[in-house]
């Protein structure tokens, strides 16, 4: 076991005097000193806008910026640093795609699971298309041979990892299906970039989407990998940056990744992701994910012993998330008596409402863990659930 917790600043923090258990990784994840180091010096030291400029600073920013996206690049499994691009978080990325894609989305149907998150579902909605669904079985395992493609499903859009059950998805398999059929692939990378290798290529998918804040950089900064078949998409957004050549009557772009980044980017949120990969790789990612697979284990393991408590989803491979409720308790009033006990966990629909429609619940409490968490913050949140049920008993 590791314990990385002094690395964090924040996680020295008191909560109501109690030490601070953080278990809302899902939601977002906090930072190392060295992340954090990295955007105060640039901004400290290096800092100009990226590109455009032909002064010292500018290109010191710029090489930063474009470095940190060979680090994405080689982090998620593709050769090509052009294949990335930068945004403002995977719903950003998300929608980016489906306002590219809109003409061919619009009037027919993107294929998903019943357990995505909300950004995986509006923007398609948004881009007119009609939203179909993967058969899950009791335990929400899709059923990936019960699959129906017809000639209306135009992309399949599926989370990585559910950001509710901490099932992992067989995208492999529903990429094969897809190449079969030559419907595009986008795979929201946000509950799993943290927590499991991933290789773009050998995933076999079109899209990647993910956020820097989950994985230990900064907010407001995203990742959209985009396969080299699809490099010639119309852009989601214009301004300067992303231009070739404007005329009052038409316009043509340059080509990736900067068509697709117009406007001054989040420069130094860019830089934080290049940071915080150096973080995760300087520990060692194999050693990251063995300690992760143990406390993970150890709290399915104590939550599913718990006599009147509940857990959901039950998949063979899971990571990241835990969603419980316990027995005539409501999800909100356990999230509150736990943080009064130092213990941050998340409660609600988790911005999964119609996964929570196939639950039978209106919401659930969810622990999900990082790379900084241990088996002794598992100990403290079964000691905290005690706690709850006895001032309910």
């Amino acid at each position: 076991m590791i314990d990385l917790k002094n690395d964090f600043p924040i996680l020295s923090k008191k909560i109501y005097g109690k030490r601070l258990v953080y278990l809302d990784n899902a939601a977002t994840s906090h930072k190392p000193s060295s992340v954090i180091d990295t955007i105060s010096d640039f901004y400290r030291s290096d800092y100009s806008n990226i590109h455009r400029g032909v002064h010292y600073l500018s290109e010191i920013s710029s090489d930063k910026y474009e470095n940190a996206r060979k680090k994405v690049s080689k982090f998620i499994g593709t050769s090509d640093p052009s294949e990335i691009t930068f945004t403002a978080g995977t719903t950003d990325s998300i929608n980016q795609v489906a306002c590219s894609l809109k003409s061919i989305l619009k009037g027919n149907e993107v294929l998903i699971s019943g357990m995505e998150h909300h950004s995986n579902i509006v923007p398609w909605q948004l881009a007119g298309a009609k939203i179909k669904t993967i058969p899950m079985d009791d335990e929400c395992n899709l059923l990936v041979d019960s699959i129906e493609i017809t000639d209306k499903i135009k992309l399949i859009a599926i989370s990585h990892a559910s950001n509710v059950l901490g099932s992992v998805n067989p995208i492999k398999e529903i990429t094969e299906i897809a190449k079969e059929n030559d419907i595009p692939v986008l795979v929201d990378a946000a509950q799993s970039i943290q927590h499991l290798p991933l290789d773009v290529e050998e995933i076999g998918c079109d899209f990647l989407a993910a956020s820097g804040h989950k994985m230990y950089a900064a907010t407001g900064i995203g990742i959209l990998y985009t396969s080299e078949r699809f490099s010639d998409i119309m852009p989601a957004r214009g301004g300067g940056g992303m231009i070739d050549k404007v005329t009052l009557e038409s316009t043509t772009y340059l080509s990736p990744p900067l068509r697709y980044e117009a406007g001054t980017p989040n420069i130094a949120g860019a830089i934080s992701v290049g940071a915080a990969i150096d973080y995760m790789q300087d520990i060692g990612l194999d050693k990251i994910r063995r300690h992760e697979h143990k406390v993970y284990s150890h709290a399915r393991k104590r939550l599913l012993e718990t006599d009147g408590l509940k857990v959901y989803g039950n998949n063979e491979d899971m990571c990241g998330s835990i969603s419980f409720n316990l027995d005539n308790i409501h999800h909100y009033d356990t999230g509150l008596i736990l943080d009064k006990m130092g213990i941050a966990v998340r409660t609600g629909h988790h911005c999964a409402q119609p996964l929570m429609g196939s639950l039978g619940t209106e919401g659930t409490v969810r622990a999900s863990f990082a790379l900084y968490n241990t088996k002794e913050d598992v100990d403290m949140l079964m000691e905290g659930i005690e706690k709850v049920r006895m001032m309910y008993s």
